[in-house]
């Protein structure tokens, strides 16, 4: 609903602009990878600190640390002078959460709130941990929830993106902050490399053409 909204607001913004101006692109991550928080600093953080970029993107917690999942995609398809009127991060939740040990298990029926924050790190190997702004988007998983598309309206981080307003960096997906904590597990989603297409990562952006 308030996706159709954004979308409505946008086309009254823009006058005379028709309907068929309003386009649709859809958009694979050009990076994705589920980067380690709360990690102690020890001589051997490389080693239990590690980065997983596996076809699938964790997110809570295990062992002495806690995942969140890292995204950037690039958004070079839009035209130069697109305005922006929403847009949708999409991720396949399939029942799986992550494991101690770089395992993945079946999720135990716990409700899951997870949140979206931009990344304001460019270079995520370049810090232990990369920095992020405040929340901007939030998506629920009911207790017990089926297989389904978990989405999140970053409609304002992309419209910032794409002018260059803000630098597009990337976005991170955690479990909220009451929520985030050493042992509670979260959902691992199939990634960039997930072995079905249909189940990776997406970005949807609807855009009124000039």
């Amino acid at each position: 609903m308030r996706l159709l909204l954004v979308i409505a607001v946008a086309l009254a913004l823009a006058g005379a602009a028709r309907a068929d101006e309003v386009r649709v692109a859809t958009f694979a991550p050009v990076e994705d990878v589920s980067l380690p928080f709360r990690c102690d600093w020890g001589y051997d953080w490389d080693e239990r600190c590690y980065r997983d970029d596996s076809d699938r993107l964790g997110v809570g917690g295990v062992d002495d640390k806690v995942w969140r999942a890292a995204l950037r995609f690039s958004l070079d398809r839009l035209p130069p002078d697109a305005i922006v009127a929403a847009a949708e991060l999409s991720l396949r939740y399939d029942g799986t959460c992550v494991a101690p040990f770089r395992r993945r298990r079946a999720c135990d029926g716990r409700g899951f709130e997870l949140e979206a924050r931009p990344i304001y790190t460019p270079r995520w190997g370049a810090e232990r941990e990369v920095e992020a702004g405040p929340a901007l988007a939030s998506a629920s998983l009911e207790p017990f929830a089926p297989s389904e598309w978990v989405v999140w309206d970053l409609s304002d981080l992309v419209s910032a993106w794409q002018p260059g307003e803000l630098p597009n960096d990337g976005v991170l997906l955690q479990l909220a902050d009451w929520q985030e904590d050493f042992g509670a597990s979260g959902p691992s989603f199939p990634s960039s490399t997930f072995v079905d297409p249909g189940l990776r990562p997406r970005l949807t952006v609807w855009y009124l053409a000039q």
